[in-house]
């Protein structure tokens, strides 16, 4: 009798660690962008997407991130030197704008671009006031989930954006930064996952490599507990 239970227990004990195991790991969707910001050495940019959080690094499993909460629409920003976890939660501004700029979504002619995934890429230009300020080679219907996700990040980094530059006079103020940051932060991504994406002041970033589906560790996803936590000047 006994002789005959141990072969349950031991199944008892293997599910017991695999349903551990599971616990322990998530599926996410993978970008990889090599970033080129103007003067700057190029550099990174990975982002790891489920349905509910967005983590941002670049390219390891560094204790510097940037946690983007979907549900909640908090950003999360990790700090390990500083020991600080910056929080940015902006509250809609509703003040309104005196002078907002005239912004058009154009096709462009995607010349001989490869097909990717079977898909062939487009070129999109985003135009402010009639002038080009951002363009875009897109692959439309691909990694729909990284697309709204990144789209959720920057609409709620625009928010932000928007109250630092409230106290800003307009004559300060640069239609095509403000297109980019303010007004339609997603007008690009909303015909696809971006390949590659430049602006008139030399800022670019192209995919390196992507996924649709692979297993990471899913304390990535934790904040650290013991770093004081700041709040984002509103």
């Amino acid at each position: 009798m006994q002789k005959g239970m141990r072969v349950p227990l031991l199944l008892l004990v293997c599910l017991l660690q695999s349903t551990t195991l599971l616990a322990q790991t998530l599926q996410v969707q993978r970008l990889q962008y090599e970033v080129m910001e103007a003067g700057q050495t190029p550099y990174l940019s990975r982002m790891l997407v489920t349905e509910q959080m967005v983590r941002i690094d670049q390219g390891s499993d560094t204790a510097d991130f940037i946690l983007f909460d979907r549900a909640e629409q908090v950003i999360y920003s990790v700090d390990s030197e500083e020991r600080t976890v910056l929080v940015i939660n902006p509250k809609p501004l509703n003040q309104p704008d005196t002078r907002l700029p005239d912004i058009k979504i154009q096709a462009k002619d995607a010349g001989e671009a490869p097909l990717v995934a079977g898909r062939k890429a487009q070129h999109w230009a985003l135009l402010v006031n009639g002038q080009p300020c951002q363009e875009a080679m897109v692959l439309p219907e691909t990694m729909a989930m990284s697309v709204a996700a990144q789209g959720e990040y920057l609409g709620l980094l625009a928010r932000q954006h928007k109250i630092t530059m409230s106290g800003i006079p307009m004559a300060y103020r640069d239609d095509c930064a403000d297109a980019i940051q303010v007004y339609a932060p997603d007008a690009l991504l909303l015909k696809g996952l971006p390949l590659r994406l430049w602006d008139i002041n030399g800022n670019q970033q192209a995919l390196t490599d992507y996924s649709e589906s692979e297993t990471v560790d899913a304390d990535l996803f934790n904040l650290p507990e013991s770093f004081t936590r700041r709040p984002m000047p509103q």
